[in-house]
């Protein structure tokens, strides 16, 4: 971002009720919340609800910003807590009750394990995209049921249960028989018993 683009930020030309400018105060927040230093992080937060509405408005739009950018998996459940908190804040006036929302939100980020990976991947896919170093590959196992092209080349469920279902790191111990059901169904005969019982009946 250039000098140009940072005077386009309208809090860069905006001050707090104390004389800061936002965008300094907003700065403040973030890089404490990436340290764990919480006596800052909560000083800059506090410096932007006591501003006004509009403020209080930016430090939770923020604070939504920094549990994916910089927690990330740190807290897999990070963007749900401040959701939660969130919508709890507003249901209370401006008042200290009102404020503690914002205080815990705070705490609970400073504290979690930090995880920046999910802003490296988004700014990765960016460069890599624009600078033509990578593109979009459609493989054939991508080309199923749910396309036209799959369709067209008489693609059903057979290849679905057998190509287009197939994932890699599943979690582990969960009961699996009724895929191997599906899978044993659609493997070429209809029937999940791979014809074992129609081979039974028939004399030896």
């Amino acid at each position: 971002m250039d000098i140009t683009e940072q005077h386009e930020d309208v809090w860069s030309r905006t001050k707090t009720v104390h004389g800061y400018a936002v965008d300094e105060v907003r700065s403040v927040l973030q890089k404490s919340i990436r340290r764990g230093l919480v006596e800052e992080a909560i000083l800059a937060a506090f410096e932007l609800y006591i501003t006004g509405p509009e403020t209080e408005e930016l430090l939770w739009r923020r604070l939504e910003i920094i549990t994916i950018e910089d927690v990330g998996t740190g807290l897999v459940q990070g963007p749900m807590l401040i959701e939660a908190l969130n919508n709890q804040r507003l249901r209370w006036p401006r008042n200290p009750e009102r404020w503690m929302f914002s205080a815990h939100a705070v705490r609970m980020l400073c504290a979690a394990q930090k995880d920046r990976t999910t802003q490296e991947l988004a700014g990765w896919t960016e460069e890599v995209v624009s600078r033509g170093e990578r593109a979009l590959e459609v493989q054939d196992f991508h080309v199923d049921m749910h396309t036209v092209r799959g369709v067209s080349m008489g693609r059903g469920k057979e290849h679905w249960w057998n190509e287009g279902a197939i994932v890699t790191n599943s979690v582990k111990g969960l009961e699996s028989r009724w895929g191997d059901y599906l899978r044993r169904l659609y493997a070429g005969d209809g029937r999940p018993d791979g014809g074992e019982r129609e081979k039974a009946k028939k004399p030896g």
